[in-house]
């Protein structure tokens, strides 16, 4: 093992030393990517090179979400340099400086823009809220004479740049753990919108909170108004104490009967 990494180590310095003695080296391979790489299997047939892919149950996949936490890199077929510890599969690059295909679905893409998943299989966007990024962005690219291909909201730009890849949380807009949560919320409530399959499953999680919520409420307010007359009129007429207390514990069972009913009906409309 140590000396398959003390290999890999001088290899690695050695494409290194043509970047250091060379700079306009580095330019004649802008096509490729300049960090080592490892082979991997893609369970995906239609995955191309630039493509981001994603772990997933059937092996690695191209994404197909925003933001998709997990995230695992981005396919190579020439980099410069792979470390091949199997005999099939195509290189993966996990760090460094990697060609990703992105799209303008979320804008035009600045050079220093985080890069993240998008709803187009294997496509990149610029990411312009918080959550999971493949790296930032080392060239610009606004889709001017570029190929179109179709997105969830119509015709976008489709181009390859140069990313620095790094796969990590970003945040961006919502310093808050508040804000953050909501965000997240809303942007997958955006991406289900915009699939008709799934927006009867958001309109069905919507009305099982809201039965719950309202549930609970109704019970919580009986709950507040109620214990503490019941209190009052036990200290005003020791003598009722029994009829009273058995009128409290009424009322206790009914609301958590009233809670177990909100509860149930909640279950009942997510699996409708």
């Amino acid at each position: 093992m140590k000396r398959k990494f003390i290999v890999a180590f001088a290899l690695s310095l050695l494409f290194t030393i043509p970047y250091t003695l060379y700079p306009s080296y580095s330019y004649a391979q802008q096509s490729q990517g300049i960090e080592l790489t490892s082979l991997y299997q893609i369970a995906d047939a239609d995955a191309l090179e630039g493509d981001i892919v994603v772990a997933g149950e059937k092996g690695l996949v191209r994404s197909n979400i925003g933001f998709d936490p997990k995230m695992f890199g981005v396919i190579q077929e020439q980099p410069l340099l792979v470390y091949r510890t199997e005999t099939e599969g195509k290189p993966v690059a996990r760090s460094g400086i990697a060609q990703v295909n992105v799209t303008t679905l979320n804008g035009p893409i600045k050079y220093g823009d985080y890069i993240t998943s998008s709803q187009i299989p294997g496509k990149g966007q610029k990411a312009s809220e918080s959550g999971y990024v493949a790296g930032i962005a080392l060239a610009s690219f606004d889709g001017t004479g570029s190929q179109e291909i179709d997105g969830p909201r119509g015709k976008v730009a489709l181009g390859k740049i140069s990313v620095a890849v790094r796969i990590e949380y970003a945040e961006l807009t919502n310093p808050r753990v508040a804000g953050r949560i909501f965000g997240f919320v809303g942007t997958a409530f955006l991406e289900n919108i915009s699939d008709p399959k799934q927006f009867g499953n958001v309109v069905r999680f919507i009305a099982a909170g809201l039965v719950l919520l309202l549930s609970f409420t109704f019970a919580f307010l009986i709950f507040a108004r109620s214990i503490p007359k019941s209190i009052e009129a036990i200290g005003r007429n020791p003598l009722a104490k029994s009829t009273i207390q058995l009128s409290m514990l009424i009322n206790i069972i009914l609301l958590v009967i009233t809670g177990i009913i909100g509860i149930v009906a909640s279950i009942l409309i997510i699996k409708l």
